[in-house]
Parts: structure tokens; C-alpha cells; sequence
């Protein structure tokens, strides 16, 4: 069971975006008055320029995960609610928030657990909320934990879905772009693959971890700001199983995330008293 809590966020990580020649249908769901002509491909191309000069970001995330374990007849429901801020060069980052396990505290009642992060350079303190206790982890985790993390940024997550031009539902509003991706079978599984077995080798140091996928169905949603181009809203709803060891789960998960503050964070400081109460693992 902990082996599978531990890689979940890890799982939930991947999948992307995509473009082609077609301009965008105005939404049905309301008047638009100010359409634009730009095709998919560069509405694309736009979107990826400004996400690889993209300084710092805060995203604010509503996720929904249910995870079920069929070997042991169990299910887990999460439900997170995080507020993050990056700044991706060099990488930094602050998150806090709440995560829910349905079901898991005594009686069956759920339990709500703070949680709370801050990564800089050179240290990693966690804030442990069912001890109330702030931890330090060493160097070595940092450092694998940034490689990930950078996997997060939305110029890594809009590069590898190019190839998914066809597949995607291009619509507009007046103020975004709307991009839509739905599919299942070999091709996705494929994509999910490859990004999370990099996420996989940076977090285990190297150890042979063999995780397999199918994903079962996927809707994925973007919105991207038709002036600046930054991609202010991520929508996810995903039903993937995974198998490591003979072990297979099933994972359904939603997650929406909303961006803002593009390039407005200019620095991330841990609170003094965070350093001097923290205990090193």
C-alpha cells in the first residue's frame, strides 16, 4: 500500500497538449462576439514561446483522486486542495494546502491532513501535519525532487503532444482558446509511459522500478489566454491502471488547475522559524 501512495502523484503528472491547422470554433455554450482566426498550430506555437520564458507561476489546484486496489478490496479516495508557487530558473518552490483521505481515520471517518512544502536549492523542508513538525530532507532527495518538479512546467507538458494534432477539439471564446483531448488505448499509455519513467528514475536513485500502464480514458482541457498566450487553466480527468510488481491498481483521478501570477514571483524565503525547528531526516 505505501509503495503505491508514494508514486501516485508521481502517475498523475503526465499528459499534455497538441496542435494542427484548424482554426477555432466559437463555443456553443455562449455568444462570441470577438473571434480570431489563428490556427491550432500557431496558437501552439505561440502558447510553447511564452512557456519557455516563463520566469515563475502560481498554480491553485482542485484534485480528486480515487485509487482501488483490488488484491486487497480496498479503495482510497484523496481529495487535495494546494496552492503552489514556482520559479523554474532556478528551480524554487512553496506549497501548501490540504489533503483528504476518505475513510481512513478511526470509525471510517475521513482525515484531513495539512500539508505544506518548500524547496529551494540547496534544502527541502516538509511540514508533517499529523505530528504538527517540520522536517529537513537531505541534499540528495532535493535534488531528485527537482528533476521532477521540472517536469511540471508548461513548456514540458505542451512538447511531447504535438504528435496529437488530429485528436484535438479546438475551440474559442472571446477571451481563450480552448483545446480539448479525449482518447484511450496504446498511443496514450505510450506518452505516459515515457514521462513518468524519467519522473520514476530521478525520485528511486536509479533503481529498476517497472511500472505499466493502460489508460482506460482521458479528457484533458486546456485554456489558453488569446493575449499573452499562457495557459491559465488545466483540466484532467484520467482512468489509468497500473501494475508494479504483479500488482495491479486502478486509478481514477480530476484534477483542475487554475494559473496566475505569471512571472510575478521573484523570490521563494523559508521563514527562519521553519529553519531553526526543523528536524533533519
Amino acid at each position: 500500500m505505501k509503495k503505491w501512495t508514494a508514486l501516485l502523484s508521481i502517475a498523475t503528472l503526465t499528459l499534455g497538449l497538441a496542435a494542427c491547422n484548424e482554426t477555432a470554433t466559437p463555443v456553443q455554450e455562449k455568444e462570441v462576439t470577438e473571434t480570431s482566426k489563428l490556427t491550432l498550430q500557431e496558437v501552439y506555437d505561440k502558447s510553447m514561446k511564452v512557456s519557455e520564458e516563463l520566469k515563475s507561476v502560481k498554480g491553485t489546484i482542485d484534485m480528486n483522486q480515487t485509487m482501488t486496489m483490488p488484491s486487497e478490496e480496498m479503495t482510497l479516495d484523496i481529495k487535495s486542495a494546494l496552492d503552489m508557487e514556482y520559479i523554474l530558473e532556478p528551480m524554487q518552490m512553496h506549497q501548501k494546502g490540504t489533503t483528504t483521505m476518505m475513510g481512513m481515520g478511526e470509525g471510517g471517518e475521513s482525515q484531513e491532513t495539512e500539508v505544506e512544502t518548500y524547496i529551494t536549492e540547496d534544502a527541502m523542508y516538509v511540514y508533517e501535519g499529523t505530528t504538527a513538525q517540520w522536517m529537513k530532507f537531505p541534499q540528495e532527495m532535493v535534488d531528485q525532487i527537482m528533476s521532477s518538479a521540472n517536469q511540471t512546467d508548461p513548456a514540458t507538458q505542451l512538447q511531447p503532444l504535438q504528435e496529437y494534432l488530429e485528436q484535438v477539439e479546438f475551440e474559442q471564446d472571446d477571451d481563450t482558446y480552448i483545446l480539448t483531448l479525449k482518447g484511450s488505448g496504446e498511443e496514450f499509455t505510450a506518452l505516459v509511459k515515457d514521462q513518468v519513467d524519467e519522473a520514476l528514475q530521478n525520485l528511486t536513485a536509479g533503481e529498476n522500478i517497472n511500472l505499466d500502464f493502460t489508460i482506460n480514458s482521458v479528457d484533458y482541457v486546456v485554456h489558453i489566454d488569446k493575449e499573452s498566450y499562457q495557459t491559465t487553466k488545466l483540466d484532467t480527468v484520467i482512468d489509468m491502471d497500473m501494475t508494479m510488481e504483479g500488482e495491479t491498481i486502478n486509478l481514477k483521478m480530476d484534477a483542475k488547475t487554475d494559473f496566475s501570477k505569471f512571472n510575478e514571483i521573484g523570490e521563494i524565503v523559508v521563514p527562519q522559524e521553519i529553519i531553526d525547528s526543523a528536524t533533519s531526516i
